[in-house]
């Protein structure tokens, strides 16, 4: 059975961005994340037989491996593509070298294991919106450029299934993958 999954770094508490996301709301066109599934995605793997999963389980716990569990910042604010025609808007994540780490080794293990995934280069961040036509997100990127929104300990990364419905998608955890200590 096909199962559409993805690889992410939960937020520890995420109602602290329920504040910023109201405001996301705000915008005409946009539609903000929900709280409980505001999430950091290292890789989108997409539809993929389930029978894959231990298979990506060990590309993640390879790509992991010596790393202890570090302190995640959520700080400033960005869209996709650009301010003139936004698509998604953005709350970044640091430290992104660590994050860009994580999510090459895995690309490179999916990559070896044959698994399929999202190839686009990896950008630090949360989705907290996004547009359902034309918006106008000067005013909250300017207000939130350089705000720090919260900061909690990584010590894990998970493996994710999304299940697509009319009232959103369904995200649930298929695998926990634990940061050393």
């Amino acid at each position: 059975m096909k199962i559409r999954m993805f690889i992410s770094i939960p937020v520890k508490d995420p109602s602290v961005l329920k504040p910023l996301l109201e405001s996301v709301d705000r915008i005409d066109n946009v539609r903000a994340t929900p709280v409980s599934q505001v999430h950091i995605t290292l890789r989108f793997i997409g539809d993929i037989d389930d029978g894959k999963t231990k298979k990506v389980v060990k590309c993640l716990e390879d790509a992991v491996s010596g790393v202890n569990p570090f302190e995640i910042s959520i700080r400033g604010a960005g869209c996709f593509p650009n301010r003139k025609r936004p698509s998604i808007i953005w709350v970044g994540a640091c430290p992104e070298d660590i994050l860009k780490g994580i999510s090459d080794r895995l690309a490179q293990n999916l990559k070896e294991a044959n698994i399929t995934f999202d190839e686009k280069p990896f950008k630090s961040h949360i989705t907290v919106g996004r547009c359902k036509g034309p918006a106008v997100v000067d005013g909250f990127l300017d207000d939130n450029a350089d705000r720090e929104f919260t900061s909690f300990l990584c010590d894990e990364v998970l493996v994710m299934k999304s299940e697509l419905t009319p009232k959103g998608a369904i995200h649930t955890v298929l695998h926990r993958v634990p940061l050393e200590r």
